[in-house]
């Protein structure tokens, strides 16, 4: 999804170089879909993570200081999926990442904004939608290892 929606970012600058406002708009706006859908995508992700899958719950059971209780979910004391420093780290890293999309996709609706207002046409240039742009592909770029090391290895 951040991966997509840098394409749509790449349009959108590509748009304001052309200073085709109108599609400036529409890539800005399919770059926020983006960006929110990200959001939501981690947000669920970590309501999962925390409160464990239902019928694992239901289910299992783990010995905790000798008492039988249910798995539950991961948090900062513990995390029953492994070492309880990958939780902490996960929750450390995907939340630092999460405010920095949170901040570019407040910034890409500024920049929405503006376009839609007309500002960077009194202006005569769309600079600011290149400058929005680059920050937002710095955010993708780090997502790309975020998810190499904490998904894929």
């Amino acid at each position: 999804i951040l991966i997509a929606s840098s394409v749509t970012m790449v349009l959108a600058v590509e748009a304001g170089h052309r200073g085709d406002r109108k599609d400036v708009e529409k890539w800005m706006l399919w770059t926020i879909v983006g960006g929110f859908t990200f959001l939501g995508s981690q947000a669920w992700e970590w309501g999962h993570f925390i409160h464990g899958p239902e019928d694992l719950t239901l289910a299992a059971k783990q010995i905790i200081d000798g008492v039988s209780t249910p798995i539950e979910g991961a948090n900062l004391v513990r995390n029953p999926y492994g070492p309880p420093a990958f939780a902490d780290l996960f929750f450390f890293i995907t939340g630092f990442h999460g405010t920095h999309v949170f901040s570019g996709v407040l910034l890409n609706v500024l920049i929405f904004f503006n376009a839609a207002t007309g500002v960077y046409e009194r202006r005569g240039h769309y600079e600011m939608v290149e400058k929005v742009g680059l920050y937002w592909h710095f955010v993708d770029l780090v997502w790309v290892f975020v998810f190499t090391f904490f998904y894929l290895v």
